[in-house]
């Protein structure tokens, strides 16, 4: 008798921690759930992870070179991730990461008075030359994103080369064709940056 009444004893207790161990595990997930959707809430994605320093320069200069502002704070969150400071190992200067000789280039055609390297590393200065040059690209490559920050990460002539050997023309989307992984990871993530500072800011500076 005392064997079996031990032996109920034992099955509701093992039962009660059952149901305690289930309660633990309902009240974790439920934390863990709550934590994911507050990560993922449009405030925290904008204070932590697709944050948006110097908006009204980059809004200002996107507006006069008539291109997307969000593509341009995408660009500059994959180039610089807006350190103004930023050089590359290939020696990309600032926010948006220009090439001191395409910089002179870029100021040649823009006439800027008294230019000089270090004026890329000056915030405004960087994103307007960059909101130029995107402008270009923008008309070289007839609005097609794509295309744009291939050739933004690659360069013109290759993106060129790589529509002719190809077959791509100016409708194409397919970026997991492109050659380079490193410029197919770039444009991967600059489109859905670029999305994704449309998706949180769209109805914050008043752009459709």
């Amino acid at each position: 008798m005392r064997t079996l009444a031990n032996r109920g004893k034992g099955r509701i207790r093992g039962k009660r921690q059952n149901k305690i161990f289930i309660c633990i595990c309902v009240l974790i997930i439920a934390i863990c759930f709550g934590f994911w959707k507050l990560w993922h809430s449009d405030e925290m994605q904008m204070r932590f992870v697709y944050i948006w320093p110097y908006q009204q320069e980059i809004l200002q200069y996107s507006e006069n070179s008539r291109i997307d502002p969000f593509l341009i704070a995408a660009i500059i969150k994959n180039e610089s991730n807006f350190n103004n400071k930023a050089v590359s190992n290939a020696g990309a200067v600032g926010l948006m990461q220009i090439m001191p000789e395409t910089g002179k280039w870029i100021a040649g055609q823009m006439d800027l008075t008294g230019y000089n390297d270090q004026d890329l590393y000056k915030s405004r200065t960087n994103i307007r030359m960059g909101c130029w040059y995107v402008g270009e690209l923008d008309h070289e490559f007839r609005h097609n994103f794509t295309l744009m920050m291939i050739a933004y990460n690659a360069g013109r002539g290759k993106t060129k080369e790589w529509m002719r050997i190809n077959g791509w023309n100016y409708n194409f989307n397919d970026v997991k064709s492109i050659p380079y992984a490193d410029t197919r990871t770039y444009v991967t993530k600059v489109l859905y940056d670029r999305d994704k500072y449309y998706s949180l800011y769209k109805d914050k500076v008043g752009s459709d």
